[in-house]
């Protein structure tokens, strides 16, 4: 989940951040699959102009958990969902291939023991029809060139599996799989994605920003006291505030931010740029202190492993305050300095995974 909280620094003699919004999401990524290049040739009666059809997962609706109550390996969550195919013309969607041919049912990823890894921490996915994904389908061999049907409507089973710790909520959207032909990289014959985002609701710690607006006092140095390139001074502290809640007995939940540069979003240095105009100060930057170590920038984004993203803590149950402590400070970034104004705007993204 993420909270994003857009702070405004603004340096004239001190640094103001202004909050604009919180919010907490987890997006999941769309992996979009196209056909390749295969020994085998199929098409469908498709409305889409796609070579393959699509349909949808409907059905599955987990209730809120406790991690607790499960093992490493343990199904959370089991039920039968609906997959609707509309992509079709006539009666009921069509397959014709130039050579014999099988299903291969498959995910999108790679997975271990049967169970297909997703967004959420500690959360598996494991899909059954006749059996586990991935397999190919029994029986004979579909003849080539011979028009096959194929119901518009089906069920498949879906568990959720604990794979790991548990910290965090989230959805599972977007392409689950589906089938090929004959082999894990034959033509798509059919694509599925989720009808709707499905929440997986652990009971686990729950946190939000409580930091409204930060004044953070800055010193007034003179010029001459910058001695080069690099050079660093008035440090000055501030804190992050958050406010958790809820969570079984023994859980947790893993904080993590990133800080954006709203001057220069594509900034991935430790240097805050500043604004430029009429009156402003030259020769200067600004820097975001972890501990005393200046933090890179990245993208506003909550997704795992966003550039720049650094873990504020283990927040445990119980937990119902956390105060994450920075500074700020002046550094050198140019040949001399010029006196004037210093304005600096940054954002930060917590996200809780």
């Amino acid at each position: 989940m993420q909270t994003q909280l857009r702070k405004m620094i603004t340096l004239t003699k001190y640094i103001k951040i202004n909050t604009l919004n919180a919010s907490i999401a987890i997006s999941t990524s769309l992996l979009l699959i196209t056909n390749t290049a295969y020994a085998i040739s199929c098409t469908t009666n498709t409305t889409t102009g796609l070579g393959y059809q699509t349909g949808t997962l409907s059905g599955i609706a987990p209730p809120p958990f406790s991690p607790n109550n499960y093992a490493v390996g343990d199904i959370i969550y089991s039920n039968k969902g609906t997959v609707k195919v509309t992509s079709f013309k006539g009666t009921e969607p069509t397959y014709n291939c130039d050579v014999d041919w099988k299903w291969y049912n498959m995910g999108i990823t790679t997975p271990d023991n049967n169970i297909y890894p997703t967004s959420i921490n500690g959360i598996g996915l494991r899909i059954q029809e006749s059996r586990y994904w991935p397999y190919l389908s029994g029986g004979a061999l579909y003849r080539a060139n011979t028009d096959i049907g194929y119901s518009g409507n089906y069920s498949i089973t879906v568990e959720l599996i604990k794979t790991g710790n548990v910290t965090a909520g989230g959805t599972l959207s977007g392409l689950i799989g589906g089938s090929r032909a004959n082999t894990a990289t034959g033509p798509w014959l059919i694509q599925i994605s989720w009808a709707s985002p499905v929440l997986v609701q652990p009971q686990v710690p729950t946190c939000a920003v409580n930091t409204q607006t930060i004044t953070v006092p800055l010193l007034t140095p003179s010029t001459s006291a910058f001695q080069g390139i690099g050079t660093t001074l008035g440090t000055r502290p501030f804190q992050l505030g958050l406010t958790c809640s809820g969570g079984d007995n023994g859980t947790s939940t893993n904080t993590y931010i990133t800080f954006t540069d709203a001057n220069q979003p594509g900034n991935t240095s430790t240097t805050l740029t500043l604004a430029s105009g009429a009156g402003a100060a030259g020769g200067l930057g600004l820097q975001i202190l972890n501990g005393g170590t200046p933090i890179g920038y990245g993208p506003d984004s909550s997704a795992t492993g966003n550039t720049n993203q650094w873990k504020v803590a283990t927040i445990a149950q119980g937990v119902s305050s956390y105060a994450i402590p920075l500074s700020v400070r002046y550094i050198q970034t140019g040949n001399s300095v010029t006196a004037g104004s210093v304005t600096g705007r940054a954002t930060f993204t917590m996200s809780y995974q």
